[in-house]
């Protein structure tokens, strides 16, 4: 089953560039039909292969796509980008340190080695 999964992934580009041509064809609404081509960064999480994890630059993302579909506010909003970088400059070393004190080592000594 996780060879079908792969194989879905790996064509889902071709699959979203027909169903594309074909809907935009149909329709006539070309700009609409780009969102088709979502499919391909999401196609390993909806076949289940890779889990989603919420971070910060998924936030900005949804962020910037409501702020443009809702108040048209393309232009003032891309800013939002500009802020990746700098969260990952300031923010990255914080969270490592969290991951490694989760961490617990624990030390196996061998009866011989007490005596």
């Amino acid at each position: 089953m996780k060879d079908f999964r792969v194989k879905m992934c790996a064509a889902s580009t071709l699959i979203a560039v027909i169903a594309y041509i074909l809907v935009g064809y149909y329709t006539k609404c070309w700009t609409w039909s780009l969102f088709i081509f979502l499919i391909v960064p999401l196609m390993p999480f909806l076949t289940g292969l890779k889990k989603i994890a919420i971070t910060y630059d998924l936030i900005v993302v949804i962020v910037y796509l409501v702020l443009g579909f809702t108040i048209n506010g393309w232009h003032p909003w891309w800013v939002l980008f500009l802020t990746i970088p700098i969260y990952h400059i300031f923010f990255d070393d914080v969270f490592k340190n969290r991951k490694k004190k989760k961490h617990i080592d624990v030390e196996v000594v061998d009866d011989d080695e007490r005596k």
